[in-house]
């Protein structure tokens, strides 16, 4: 039985993040209504789908705890080879995978308050309409250091050799998030920034699933003189 190398087992987390995530917060989670929208359409929401809502919340907080974050972390290993070891400034890659997952726990933990309440009448009006508005600017600030992980893992992917259509689809998805990061300062839930901000994270996904492949299907590098 051939051994998979360490390269190809971060290739194995990434698409294991993308699947979970897939599952977890588009499949189980769906979409609850917007900040600034009407408060009776939230409590409807949560009363019907809070416990789907927060098992989609676990399973999505599994996909980037459990897997994307050593994905990030483990990524410059991974890509370093005898001839081109990690660059000093890789750190950034552990650096933007670990604010990702920090802030995003922190945004989501505000609809978890409501999904665990199941919109209950206890919780009034302001409460839930802050915890949406706290929950939409939490959301944006994630694109800050998810931007920080896709610009340096996609510098990475060049600095090792690896196809430069990927490293383009990271660079793009950097822009793309700090960009789509100032959708609340719009104050439209739906607008171009917040359009910007949702092709952002699909492009990061894209991202994350074209280095994983890469990972996985290039060529391992012998050590100069060896068999």
């Amino acid at each position: 039985m051939r051994r998979l190398s360490d390269g190809r087992w971060v290739g194995l987390l990434g698409i294991g993040w993308f699947v979970l995530f897939i599952v977890g917060a588009a499949v189980l989670q769906g979409e609850p209504p917007p900040a600034g929208g009407p408060v009776a359409q939230v409590r409807d929401f949560f009363h019907t789908a809070g416990r789907q809502y927060l098992v989609g919340d676990l399973v999505a907080g599994c996909a980037f705890m459990l897997l994307l974050l050593p994905f990030g972390v483990l990524l410059p290993r991974a890509l370093s080879t005898v001839d081109r070891p990690a660059p000093w400034w890789s750190p950034l890659t552990a650096a933007g995978v670990v604010g990702l997952v920090t802030v995003g726990g922190v945004a989501t933990s505000f609809l978890d308050a409501v999904a665990m309440a199941r919109g209950d009448t206890r919780l009034d009006d302001s409460t839930v309409a802050a915890l949406l508005y706290a929950n939409s600017a939490g959301i944006a600030l994630i694109g800050l250091p998810a931007a920080v992980f896709a610009a340096s893992a996609a510098t990475l992917v060049r600095h090792a050799a690896g196809p430069r259509t990927v490293a383009v689809l990271g660079w793009v998805a950097a822009a793309l998030l700090v960009t789509g990061a100032a959708f609340p300062v719009a104050g439209n839930a739906h607008g171009p920034l917040w359009t910007i901000r949702f092709t952002s994270f699909l492009t990061l996904a894209a991202f994350v699933l074209a280095t994983s492949g890469h990972l996985l299907t290039r060529r391992p590098r012998s050590a100069p003189g060896s068999g």
